[in-house]
């Protein structure tokens, strides 16, 4: 009877791991979906300024000149939210630095290294922009 009893019970048990790890299995194929999309920085540019994508993807920036970049969420030097959500620290050659966006709106970035640089000189800024839409509305 006991050997009957632990039967069961490893059956069980068995059969909860089986479920949990379908269960589990499920989650992933939706996680290994999301896109990753991906911006240079090069020559005081970013390759893409503009960039619409989904709730739930990532970009990632990837330094690919010998100049130090930031990303850093933000329109101005002065914006109230400067580094919010975004903030890559700076970034040295070959760095790289991704941010998942997990609600729909814009977000407005820069390499506040060269946009305080270009401020002052009168230049081009280093500047772009992030589009997330809920998925409902095609990315364009």
């Amino acid at each position: 009877m006991k050997d009957y009893k632990q039967s069961r019970s490893f059956k069980r048990q068995r059969l909860i791991r089986v479920f949990v790890t379908l269960l589990l299995g499920w989650g992933v194929p939706q996680l290994a979906s999301a896109e990753t999309h991906e911006i240079n920085m090069k020559d005081r540019r970013f390759s893409t300024e503009t960039m619409r994508i989904k709730v739930g993807e990532t970009v990632k920036w990837v330094n690919d000149d010998t100049e130090l970049h930031q990303v850093i969420s933000g329109r101005t030097l002065s914006d109230k939210d400067l580094g919010q959500p975004m903030n890559s620290g700076v970034m040295l050659w070959n760095a790289a630095y991704a941010y998942t966006f997990t609600k729909s709106g814009a977000y407005p970035y820069m390499c506040v290294i060269h946009r305080a640089l270009d401020e002052h000189q009168g230049a081009r800024s280093m500047v772009g922009e992030i589009i997330v839409t809920d998925g409902a509305e095609s990315p364009r």
